[in-house]
């Protein structure tokens, strides 16, 4: 119950937010879009009430299109808030991609010192390379990795 009152509560602080510093339209949409569908209810009531005051003959005519007019002004607002809900994931793709060149940069920071490693271990066993085939060791891990490829092909 104590961390519903601390959401509610920063929901109320996030409303009087005046720099913007988060987004609280897409938490706020599903109240607005019942919202936006209780006034469309409305007005249409309105609509039929009006038209049988005005005469019998256009009431019933209205209230005979209202589920029809109903059906249309809450596709338009579905379609609008549909509408906003594209453009703030478009936003947040940009947003994405507006960190992506930092990210480039440390991968490709990583990739230099890999490089560099990678060097480093290539001129030691360059220096190395005399030694070893002194010793005769490349030979013998070969040949040793071929026994060892030959006995698991036999099995």
């Amino acid at each position: 119950m104590l961390n519903q009152e601390k959401l509610s509560q920063s929901k109320v602080l996030q409303l009087v937010d005046w720099q913007f510093n988060r987004y609280l339209s897409m938490q706020l949409l599903p109240w607005l879009y019942l919202l936006m569908i209780i006034g469309a209810v409305l007005l249409v009531g309105f609509l039929v009430a009006a038209s049988f005051s005005s005469s019998l003959w256009l009431g019933l005519a209205t209230a005979a299109f209202s589920p029809l007019i109903l059906l249309v002004m809450i596709a338009i607002v579905r379609a609008a808030l549909e509408y906003l809900v594209m453009a703030h994931r478009t936003m947040n793709i940009v947003e994405t991609m507006n960190a992506l060149p930092d990210q480039v940069a440390k991968v490709e920071g990583r990739v230099e010192e890999l490089c560099t490693q990678v060097e480093d271990i290539h001129g030691t066993v360059t220096q190395l390379r005399p030694l070893l085939r002194s010793a005769g060791l490349p030979g013998r891990l070969l040949d040793s990795l071929r026994k060892g490829d030959d006995k698991e092909g036999g099995r």
